[in-house]
C-alpha cells in the first residue's frame, strides 16, 4: 500500500506544476520536431542541421523523463495524501487509474521518443505518437475531475497542490 502523508510536500508541487508547464510546451512546439522528421526521417538525430524547436523538443523530453524519476521517488519517500473520504470507491478507482495511467505515459513518453531519435526505432516513433494521444486525453481527464472536485463537490482538492503541507 502507498504512503499517506497529510498533504504534498513543496519539492512534489513543484514537480507537478513545472512537468505540467514541460507538457504543455512540448504540444505547443511539437510542430518543429514533427516538420524535421517529415523531411529527414528517422534518422533525423543523425542529422547536420537539428532546428532549434526539434533540438529543444528532444532535450525537454529528456527533462521530463528526469523530473518523472525524481516524482516518484518523492511519492515513495514522502507519500501522498488520502483521497476524499466522501469519494465513493468508483471515483477513488478512476482517481488510481488516471494518475497510474498519466505516470506510465509520461514515463513511456521519454523513453520511446529517445528511442525513436537516437536509436532511429521506427515502431518506437509510432508508440511516441499513439501514446501523445493517451497523454493529452488524461491530462484532460486529470484536469476535468479537479474542477469537478474544486467547482462541483467543493471540497478544496485542487488547494493539496497550491500549498505545501
Amino acid at each position: 500500500m502507498a504512503k499517506t502523508s497529510s498533504g504534498y510536500s513543496l519539492a512534489q508541487i513543484l514537480l507537478h506544476w513545472a512537468i505540467a508547464a514541460l507538457i504543455v510546451f512540448q504540444y505547443a512546439g511539437h510542430e518543429a520536431i514533427v516538420e524535421f522528421v517529415e523531411l529527414v526521417g528517422i534518422t533525423a538525430a543523425s542529422s547536420g542541421e537539428v532546428p532549434t524547436m526539434a533540438r529543444a523538443h528532444v532535450l525537454v523530453g529528456i527533462l521530463i523523463g528526469a523530473l518523472m524519476v525524481i516524482r516518484v521517488i518523492l511519492r515513495f519517500v514522502s507519500g501522498t495524501p488520502a483521497l476524499p473520504k466522501e469519494e465513493t470507491p468508483m471515483m477513488k478507482l478512476l482517481a488510481h487509474a488516471t494518475h497510474f495511467t498519466l505516470y506510465a505515459a509520461l514515463f513511456l513518453m521519454p523513453m520511446s521518443g529517445m528511442a525513436a531519435w537516437f536509436g532511429q526505432v521506427e515502431t518506437a516513433l509510432v508508440a511516441h505518437n499513439v501514446l501523445k494521444i493517451v497523454l493529452l486525453a488524461f491530462v484532460a481527464l486529470h484536469v476535468a475531475a479537479a474542477l469537478y472536485h474544486q467547482l462541483i463537490l467543493k471540497n478544496h482538492l485542487i488547494k493539496r497542490m497550491m500549498k505545501p503541507e
